[in-house]
This record gives structure tokens, C-alpha cells and sequence, in this order.
């Protein structure tokens, strides 16, 4: 049995990978195969990841963007939360009126 995935990159790049699943036909080979190709394919991606982290981080320093500024905006966010009381409790029954 063979496991096979394809990444295609933001570039158009395409990375195929094939994993055989050893032993045949078990679900502990298919397990392990799993297992070898989680780890191929992290091993690739993990590098960009940290790119794109620091890539970020660095966008955000040019910007000028600070993390105290977003703690201003959940509080003024914080202010407009409805914070009117809800009940699990089943509502009133309403009386009729006499008339």
C-alpha cells in the first residue's frame, strides 16, 4: 500500500510525496505510513512557517502597530457588549387581563 500527497506552493511549485505503508495491507502499516508522511510534510512546511512569522512581525514594525493598541480596542469594544441578564430558567407565564 502507498500514501501519496501533493503541496502546491504559493509560488505554483507543485512537491509530491509517496510513503509506503509497511507492513502491507495492515492498518499498522497504513498507521505508520501516516505517521512518516505527517513528518515529511512538516519537515517541508515548517521552514515557510517561520518565514511567514517573521515576515509578519516585521510587517507589523513597519506599520508602526503596537500590541497596546489592540488592548484599546477590545476595551472600547468591551464597552458596547450587551450585558443585559439572561435566565435559564423557563419565562413568566403571562396573566390575561380581566376585562
Amino acid at each position: 500500500m502507498e500514501l501519496q500527497a501533493e503541496l502546491t506552493g504559493r509560488d505554483g511549485l507543485k512537491r509530491a510525496w509517496r510513503v509506503r505503508c509497511e507492513p502491507p495491507g495492515e492498518l499498522r502499516g497504513l498507521l505508520a505510513g501516516l505517521s512518516r508522511l505527517r513528518e515529511e510534510v512538516t519537515a517541508r512546511l515548517g521552514p515557510l512557517v517561520q518565514q511567514e512569522s517573521v515576515a509578519a512581525v516585521g510587517d507589523r514594525d513597519e506599520r508602526g502597530d503596537d500590541e497596546e493598541d489592540g488592548d484599546e480596542d477590545e476595551e472600547e469594544e468591551g464597552k458596547h457588549i450587551n450585558t443585559k441578564a439572561y435566565s435559564d430558567e423557563p419565562p413568566l407565564k403571562r396573566t390575561k387581563p380581566h376585562s
